[in-house]
């Protein structure tokens, strides 16, 4: 009797959780930061993600819901406070691991910053091509000079999934093996990927087009694009009357083939602008919103986001 009891007593410690056992709690400020920690972190942790859909960065302020989310996480990755402003006073006060990816990419630009400038310079900003206000200069004072929208290139993709393995392998070591081995396979699925998106997008490098806001200047280098200018500096604000109006009339004269919408914003602007013209208007998602977060969940959005432009593009 003894025995029995000493046995079910055994039995029962094993299905007891122990600390080190329990699963990683993993927090992501948006989106695109959910589906690349949702890559490498598969069968260890299922990263959770503050901004709703529908919601934008720019205008965002966080719910009690939230904070508690914010409280209760082991690990918490953002952009940095360039985009997601909002978190930037919560983030000060938790006591989980948090990591900017701006902050790291800083870092790697101060080791190589000449070379890291040379690879993203863009052959579309010739001063009788760009018919368009420069909306990247407009975007970088927008952010502090730096463009924080770093998932929309693949090789920024690819670092950040790194600076996820790094922090996770120093939280969860024993997930080690797990964590290398699903970075591993991401890496290379996401070079496969981003090879076939260059020979996709290739025969579209001269073609111009026109954006709601300037989020995409790391996706228009890396592959090559013409991107005229941008609707708007800061998509918080409403572009007046006589600014649509310069506006149309600098789309019409630079003959963009597409103007982009973005489903946090409203379009009827772009709309406006293109009505009467031979302009297209398509809907890009820079925030990839309804991608479920899962293995295989950013090579998805990025596979979308080039389909909308090919589809704008093309003749």
């Amino acid at each position: 009797m003894h025995l029995q009891r000493l046995l079910s007593s055994l039995l029962l410690t094993l299905f007891i959780p122990v600390a080190g056992a329990a699963e990683l709690k993993v927090l992501t400020s948006i989106t695109p930061v959910q589906l690349i920690a949702s890559e490498v972190l598969a069968g260890v942790s299922q990263p959770e993600v503050l901004l709703p859909p529908g919601a934008s960065p720019h205008q965002y302020s966080l719910r009690p819901s939230d904070v508690r989310k914010v409280k209760q996480a082991d690990l918490i990755f953002w952009i940095g406070p360039e985009l997601e402003r909002f978190l930037e006073k919560t983030l000060s006060k938790t006591d989980a691991t948090v990591l900017s990816f701006l902050e790291e990419e800083e870092g790697h630009q101060h080791e190589g910053e000449a070379a890291h400038e040379d690879e993203h310079e863009s052959p579309h900003h010739d001063s009788d091509e760009n018919l368009l206000e420069s909306s990247q200069e407009h975007d970088e004072h927008d952010h502090g000079g730096i463009d924080p929208h770093l998932w929309l290139d693949p090789v920024h993709a690819l670092e950040m999934a790194e600076i996820i393995r790094d922090a996770a392998i120093k939280v969860a070591p024993n997930k080690q093996a797990l964590l290398e081995q699903n970075y591993a396979e991401f890496a290379a699925a996401l070079l496969e990927k981003d090879q076939l998106i260059m020979s996709q997008l290739a025969p579209f490098s001269d073609r111009g087009f026109v954006v709601f806001h300037d989020a995409y200047s790391r996706f228009v280098k890396h592959y090559n694009l013409k991107q005229l200018g941008a609707v708007t500096i800061n998509p918080s604000r409403k572009a007046g009357a006589k600014h649509l109006s310069e506006l149309r009339e600098a789309v019409i004269q630079s003959k963009a083939v597409c103007i982009f919408s973005e489903p946090q914003f409203s379009g009827s602007i772009l709309k406006t602008i293109a009505s009467g013209t031979s302009v297209r208007t398509a809907e890009l998602d820079p925030l990839g919103q309804k991608i479920k977060p899962e293995k295989g969940a950013y090579l998805a959005f990025l596979t979308d986001f080039a389909q909308v432009f090919e589809e704008c593009l093309q003749d």
